[in-house]
């Protein structure tokens, strides 16, 4: 895809990135984390204490790391880093000119890697949605020794995995370009939210001001955008991810850590049954269908979705990393 118009306006998206913290009473702190062998630097921020178990959470297409601000904002004895994935909000793009799957898949292992290696001195627990659940398994399946445990929260990119009307749209080349320089109101946001299955959500006036500020902010002040799209448009057709792209079964099938696959009931990117499925592929994994959530489950209740996951930590911490076998014991 051509390059669009850069819209970059840091300050003006700083002001609303902070504003959507502040408004769930959080000051994250903000750290970049030099990554060589992709020739950039990824923004993350973190949320809690120093000496506590770190959790790094990864953002789907097209967003950025404050996804994630209504869940942290209940989450309990871990620190959330929060990423923001190349391109993708401040952080610097990947270069998609010579970019192929397996790339891809070095890139990803590369940037993950030195995240984790700036937040912790051992594995960390690893939360990943859509795109960010395909760059947590390819980190997860090259380096077991960095990661504790991984949950894939909503419907990951993987074999198999369906594109919505809007994201098939996205991957002709001139639709994209126009996508990526228009800018998204809050009533485009509003229909995103309920054709990703959060129509209960939105019919509730469920997303904040703040929130819907700060996605707006996103589309008008960054390239997330042009950035995302782009790459879109390199590993997906109208059909779907292209299965060199994405990891499929031996991939799933090689992961030697604990994994939650967490997916909403609503999830249009593909049916629960089918994730159970994919689930079954990796050992010592555990399935979990979420009634009435869509793709990004933890906004449709963010507290009770917090005690899920802690209880799933708290598992992986007393088994030292043993298979759970009782998914219904997980609460949600």
């Amino acid at each position: 895809m051509a390059r669009v118009t850069s819209k970059r306006d840091d300050a003006r998206y700083r002001a609303a990135e902070e504003s959507l913290w502040s408004h769930f009473g959080l000051q994250p702190e903000e750290i970049w984390v030099d990554v060589p062998p992709i020739g950039g630097r990824v923004r993350a921020l973190w949320v809690g204490d120093a000496d506590v178990r770190p959790v790094i959470l990864v953002h789907g297409t097209p967003t950025a790391g404050g996804v994630w601000a209504p869940l942290v904002a209940h989450l309990k004895g871990v620190r959330a880093v929060v990423v923001d994935r190349p391109g993708c909000a401040l952080s610097d793009p990947l270069d998609l000119a010579q970019l192929t799957p397996e790339s891809l898949r070095d890139a990803n292992a590369a940037w993950m890697t030195a995240v984790a290696s700036a937040v912790s001195d051992g594995p960390v627990d690893v939360v990943g949605n859509s795109a960010g659940g395909m760059a947590a398994i390819m980190f997860a399946a090259r380096h077991p020794e960095l990661v504790r445990s991984l949950v894939l929260d909503g419907v990951p990119a993987v074999s198999g995995m369906r594109l919505p009307a809007g994201l098939r749209v996205a991957t002709v080349p001139w639709a994209a370009r126009a996508i990526a320089s228009r800018t998204v109101t809050a009533k485009d946001l509003r229909r995103s939210f309920r054709a990703m299955g959060h129509r209960a959500l939105i019919d509730a006036d469920g997303l904040s001001e703040p929130e819907i500020a700060w996605r707006a902010a996103l589309s008008a002040f960054t390239d997330t955008l042009a950035n995302d799209l782009a790459l879109l448009g390199l590993a997906a057709d109208w059909r779907g991810p292209r299965r060199a792209w994405v990891p499929g079964p031996a991939e799933v099938g090689s992961l030697d850590v604990p994994s939650l696959w967490a997916v909403g009931e609503h999830d249009p990117f593909a049916r629960p049954e089918a994730v159970r499925r994919w689930s079954h592929r990796a050992p010592g994994s555990q399935f979990r269908m979420l009634e009435g959530s869509g793709h990004q489950p933890w906004l449709d209740g963010p507290e009770q979705h917090a005690r899920m996951l802690e209880a799933w930590w708290e598992r992986i911490e007393h088994t030292h990393g043993a298979s759970p076998t009782d998914s219904q014991q997980i609460p949600r």
